[in-house]
Parts: C-alpha cells; sequence; structure tokens
C-alpha cells in the first residue's frame, strides 16, 4: 500500500514545481551546437527598443551533453503588450546577469516570436494581419501559430 500511495504522489510533486521555484514550462526546447565564447549558458527575454525581462533568466542551463541543451522557462504573468524573443546567451558579464547586445554572444535568431496581448488584437472577419487572442502567442514569419501556453519545441540554435 505504502508504494502505491508513493507513486500516487510524485504526479503532485511534478506539478507543484512551478510553487516551487522551478520554471512550469511555458516555453520548452533544445539549444543545439556550441557558442565560440565560454561563460555560463543563460537565457534573456527580449523585447522592441532592447527592453529586457530579466525574469525569465535562468541559472546555467547544462547538461552532460555540451552539443544539446535542454531548457524550460516560466514567462511573465502580465508583461507589457509587445513582441519578444527568447535566446540564448553566453554570460560574459556574470556580475550583471542579463544579456548585453553586441558584447555577449547569442543564439541566432529562429524566426520565431513570443508576443503578448492584453486584450487581443484583430477582427473575427481576419483583416488584420495578426488575430491575436489575449495573452502569449507564439508568432512564426508573421504567421500565428499558437494561441495560449505552452510553447514546445521553441528550439535555438548557435549555427
Amino acid at each position: 500500500m505504502k508504494k502505491s500511495l508513493s507513486v500516487l504522489a510524485l504526479p503532485l510533486v511534478l506539478a507543484s514545481c512551478g510553487l516551487l521555484g522551478l520554471p512550469k514550462g511555458d516555453v520548452t526546447g533544445s539549444i543545439y551546437g556550441s557558442p565560440t565564447q565560454t561563460g555560463d549558458i543563460r537565457l534573456a527575454l527580449t523585447g522592441a527598443a532592447g527592453y529586457q525581462n530579466n525574469s525569465v533568466d535562468q541559472v546555467e542551463v547544462g547538461t552532460f551533453n555540451p552539443q544539446k541543451r535542454v531548457y524550460a522557462i516560466t514567462l511573465p504573468s502580465s508583461p507589457k503588450d509587445g513582441f519578444y524573443e527568447l535566446l540564448a546567451y553566453v554570460d560574459s558579464n556574470p556580475k550583471n546577469s542579463k544579456y548585453d547586445a553586441g558584447t555577449e554572444e547569442r543564439t541566432k535568431s529562429n524566426g520565431k516570436v513570443l508576443v503578448y496581448s492584453n486584450s487581443g488584437t484583430g477582427n473575427k472577419d481576419g483583416s488584420n494581419i495578426l488575430n491575436l487572442k489575449p495573452g502569449w502567442s507564439l508568432v512564426q514569419n508573421g504567421n500565428v501559430i499558437k494561441s495560449g501556453l505552452p510553447f514546445n519545441s521553441y528550439d535555438l540554435n548557435w549555427q
């Protein structure tokens, strides 16, 4: 009887990870290849005009296989409306723990952006380019791929 209770408790423990400070997995993926710089690999969510939400900066994204790192992050629950790019970077300035554009190596753009809209945009007749539902959406090459969390397979690449 004790074994079956502990097996049943495991999913509850895993489901509570977001409450314990671990990422909920709003966005998950792999980071392929290796950077040319050395340092901790971190994640950043950047937006228009250099706006950066440091709440998604993570501790080092490590793995036993340096050619493939996996990650999971929790997105901010109520950010500013706008377009955001998730990227991995080599933190060569660990004192500030944020992405320093132009000085720190980052992953290449994958053509995907995360869009947050508090109230949604567009018309039901589809006359707007982007018809966004309230909350987070994944957009690739100008098309809404998915509305609502989670976003899986948001892969990043150094090459």
